[in-house]
Formats: structure tokens, C-alpha cells, sequence
């Protein structure tokens, strides 16, 4: 009975193409009457994850019509003890609505805030973070290893890992998607992220391999969506949305930001709405979505960006509103 138990997991497939068997998840099978406890052990805390390994476990035996009436029990154990407190990403459907600046003016207020903080570049395709902190080639090569983990990089208090550490400025990333997965995975579970209050994830656009993988590699305590309120940004957003809800995935959205929201004219200081006015904010109570706040379009924050160094550190009007919203995404978690 045992061996056609085992025959049938091995028809649970895992994102490497190994099955649960040859991965040594499966510890131990005990059969009881018309009972199949089945002890796992996981490296992967995330709860979307055990749901589906869950599912794909129990459809795999019931289609081997192994026992006429089956109850099936499962229990896990994970192999790793959470040294972050919580995994937030940062998400939009669409590239350009400024993901990265926000994240790095979030996790620097969240510092400030008196947190220890982490930010993960995982835009594979297109890093921008170490722009964003103004890290420098020549700082990586003695910081980035330690004891056969990666070390990530300390910038303005926040520790930081992006892909753009291991390419040259501007050097293209011209992978497929297993080699994707594969970084992610060292850069989440070989990285010596010591104890965090935060992890700061910054995800590329759309709704493809690296946020998938990064769903069932990851336990995220919720996402912060950002848009403009331009109505081709929003349309990729509602995608975004979507995925995020999907049963299977089904991660918490804290809220979503309004970026670029709006300009103020010089002469008469009126706003003026350059992608279109209160676009987000409708769509937030459309969708159901908790609206965080509004960050206008600020000369000076692309400034500080374009020279490395997180706006609210050097401006009073930008730490004001980064922190607004700051405490609004903190409430949302804990309400959540």
C-alpha cells in the first residue's frame, strides 16, 4: 500500500521539475484503518504554497483509487525559523509608475521609523534599486559574500539585494524563466538577511514567472499596488488585482498608491492632472482596495532619485508624505 502511495506522490510536481519524493519533503507515510497521514517537511513557509501542495497531494492519491473511502491527513513541518516579521511587495501591472522609488523611499522611511529593514530588487529584467542608493560596482566585490551566503549591501540603513550587484551598468538580462527562479530562490533563502521587521520586495511589471515564483517561494504578508491614474496603467493594474486574488495564490492587498498624481503650476500653484484626476482613488473603491495616499509629481523627487539618494531623507514635503503613507500601509498590516 505504501509503494502505490509513494508512486502516486510522485506525481506532485514541484517548480524544479522534481517531484515531492526526490525533493525528500515526504518523511514518513503511516496508514491507519482508512486513514493516510502523510508528515512533510518544508524549507517553504508560504501558505499558498502548502494549500496547493495540499490539493495536488490529496487529487494524486484519490486518482489512484488506492482506498474506496480515504481520509487523508497531512502535517507539515517547516524547516526554517522566520527571521522576517513581515515580506511586503511592492506590485503594479504596468512599468513606469515609479515601483522602485517607492519602494526605496518606503523602506528608507521605515528605517527611520526605527525598523530593520530589507529590500529585495526582484525586477530581474530591469534593477533599478542600485541606482536608486547609488551603489556602486566597486563597493560590491569585498561586501557581497560572507561564509557561502550573500551578503546584502547596507545603504542608509536598509539592507539591500538586486541582480544589478552581479551585471555592469546597462548590461542586459537575457534569461528564461527557470534561471529566474533560481536566482530568486538564493536571493530568499541563501541570503544572510540577518533579523528584519521588514523585507521590502520590489516586483518587475505584469503577472508572470518571477511574481509566481515568488508567491510559492515566499510567505508575503500583503502587497502595496501602485498606479498612475491613467486609464492604461489601471487597466494593468485590474490585472494585477486579479492574479492576487486568485484562490490558489491569494495574497492580502493592503492598498493601493496613487503616483504622479498631480503637478502644481508655478504661477498660480493650482494642480494640474496630468494623467487624469482622482483615476486610482475611484478605482480603489471600485475594487475594494484600502487607498493609501497620493505622491505628486515632484521635481525633486525624481532629482534625488536620478543621484542615489532617497528623497525623504533630504526633503521635509517628501518624508511628509512617504511617511503618511507609510503608517497607512503598518495599520493595514495589522488589520489585516
Amino acid at each position: 500500500m505504501k509503494e502505490r502511495i509513494e508512486k502516486a506522490l510522485e506525481n506532485v510536481i514541484l517548480l524544479d521539475k522534481k517531484n515531492i519524493i526526490e525533493s525528500g519533503f515526504v518523511k514518513k507515510i503511516d496508514l491507519l484503518s482508512n486513514k493516510i497521514i502523510i508528515y512533510l517537511s518544508l524549507s517553504n513557509p508560504a501558505m499558498h504554497f502548502k494549500n496547493k501542495l495540499i490539493k495536488d497531494i490529496t487529487d494524486s492519491i484519490k486518482n489512484q483509487n488506492i482506498l474506496d473511502t480515504i481520509c487523508i491527513k497531512i502535517e507539515m513541518k517547516s524547516d526554517i525559523k522566520p527571521v522576517i516579521k513581515n515580506i511586503i511587495a511592492v506590485a503594479s501591472g504596468k512599468g513606469g509608475v515609479g515601483k522602485s522609488t517607492i519602494s526605496a523611499n518606503i523602506a528608507v522611511s521605515l528605517v527611520k521609523m526605527g525598523f530593520h529593514v530589507g529590500l529585495l530588487d526582484a525586477d530581474i529584467y530591469g534593477p533599478s534599486i542600485p541606482l536608486m542608493f547609488n551603489i556602486e560596482e566597486e563597493d560590491i566585490n569585498t561586501r557581497i559574500h560572507k561564509n557561502g551566503m550573500i551578503n546584502p549591501i547596507i545603504s542608509y540603513g536598509v539592507k539591500i539585494l538586486s541582480i544589478g550587484f552581479f551585471s555592469k551598468y546597462g548590461q542586459a538580462i537575457v534569461w528564461r524563466g527557470p534561471m529566474v527562479t533560481k536566482v530568486l530562490r538564493q536571493f530568499i533563502h541563501e541570503t544572510d538577511w540577518g533579523e528584519l521587521d521588514f523585507l521590502i520586495v520590489d516586483l518587475p511589471p505584469g503577472t508572470g514567472d518571477i511574481h509566481l515564483s515568488l508567491l510559492q517561494e515566499i510567505s508575503l504578508k500583503g502587497i502595496v499596488i501602485v498606479s498612475t491614474s491613467q486609464k492604461v496603467a489601471l487597466s494593468d493594474v485590474n490585472r494585477s488585482v486579479g492574479m492576487f486574488r486568485i484562490q490558489s495564490i491569494s495574497v492580502p492587498i493592503l492598498g493601493i498608491i496613487e503616483n504622479m498624481s498631480y503637478v502644481l503650476t508655478k504661477e498660480s500653484k493650482e494642480k494640474c492632472y496630468f494623467f487624469g484626476k482622482n483615476g486610482v482613488k475611484n478605482f480603489s473603491k471600485k475594487m475594494n482596495l484600502f487607498f493609501l495616499g497620493e505622491i505628486p509629481m515632484l521635481q525633486e523627487i525624481r532629482e534625488y532619485s536620478d543621484l542615489g539618494i532617497p528623497g525623504v531623507l533630504e526633503n521635509e514635503n517628501i518624508k511628509n508624505i512617504f511617511l503618511k503613507i507609510t503608517k497607512n500601509i503598518i495599520n493595514q498590516l495589522s488589520m489585516k
